[in-house]
């Protein structure tokens, strides 16, 4: 780039995009209203997918915070500018196999347009000053209302191998003096939440807009098996359950019950096992059998399966002889 148009474009970045502070938007509904700091990841339900099946949104934005509203000034309408978010290997990892269904925008009717056509445009990985190709742009949405809206994909994307997506929004202004697309109150995530483009990519944050577009990619797949541990039980041996309360069945689970303790340490027991597939809301009952000592033990419970992190509970309790008494 000559030096002559670096020097217009920094120019007309500069005033292009203007920041307009709103204050606290009506209207503004999201799936989530917890908050949160920079990256996070809401679980929500999916009555709409089949059975066993859940969605998340991967986002940068604070959903309590959207006080603010981007626009572009000195333009003759209609322009086409774009907000967008970069999601690295970092946010979609977790998501292989997952499949790319919606996506959540914010914007406001209450600052100089009261109507807004837009693009949801996908690019694929490109570096960390501009996306790559265009995977995606034939989803289009007219806004009527402030708030934060999940629009759906015509053409799903499914995620497999990918290592990288930028979600876009390309913002139709029909008015000179409009402000149209929701940001929250900051800061920005570093290379992912505020990129901007009319004409050029670069993030809002190094002009002092130091915030995170409402922008959100909502993923569907199937969701994870949650291991909890039962009540824990004596007096002969120690039974308890490992119980499924997630959204699948879990699948290939490995228990452990560890005791150790009494006088002089002489208490070391375990039992373990494996449980084929348990499915949700089910439960299976495990134990290790009678063992003697006196004295106070621990007792360790463990259960990890191959869709389901592990879960561990440690009670202590006391043994005389072959009974086991006061677990707590």
């Amino acid at each position: 780039m000559k030096n002559t148009q670096k020097r217009k474009y920094q120019a007309a970045v500069i005033i292009a995009f203007v920041l307009l502070v709103v204050g606290s938007l009506s209207g503004i509904t999201t799936a989530d209203r917890t908050p949160s700091t920079k990256f996070s990841i809401t679980t929500t339900p999916t009555p709409f997918s089949p059975l066993n099946r859940g969605e998340e949104e991967i986002k940068y934005y604070n959903p309590d915070s959207l006080s603010n509203v981007i626009g572009v000034e000195d333009i003759e309408p209609p322009f086409k500018w774009q907000s967008a978010i970069r999601l690295t290997q970092n946010e979609l990892a977790a998501y292989d196999g997952w499949t790319l269904t919606k996506v959540n925008a914010g914007y406001s009717a209450d600052n100089g347009q009261l109507e807004c056509d837009a693009t949801i445009i996908i690019y694929g990985k490109g570096n960390d000053t501009h996306p790559g190709a265009v995977i995606q742009n034939d989803t289009t949405y007219h806004f009527t209302a402030s708030g934060v809206t999940t629009i759906p994909l015509l053409t799903p994307l499914t995620l497999d191998g990918i290592e990288e997506l930028w979600i876009s929004v390309e913002w139709v202004q029909t008015e000179v003096n409009a402000f149209l697309a929701l940001m929250d109150e900051g800061p920005a995530v570093d290379g992912k939440g505020d990129w901007g483009f009319d004409g050029a990519w670069s993030e809002l944050q190094i002009y002092g807009l130091d915030y995170n577009w409402a922008i959100g990619a909502i993923v569907e797949g199937e969701g994870n098996a949650v291991l909890t541990i039962g009540t824990i039980q004596g007096p002969i041996g120690i039974e308890s359950e490992v119980i499924n309360s997630g959204q699948v069945p879990a699948k290939t689970i490995d228990w452990t019950i560890h005791v150790t303790g009494g006088i002089f340490k002489k208490v070391d027991k375990t039992a373990s096992g494996s449980i084929t597939e348990l499915a949700v809301d089910a439960s299976e009952t495990i134990n290790l059998g009678m063992f003697f000592g006196l004295g106070k033990i621990q007792i360790t419970i463990t259960a990890v399966a191959e869709n389901a992190e592990e879960v561990t509970v440690t009670k202590t309790a006391t043994i005389l002889g072959p009974i086991i008494i006061g677990i707590k």
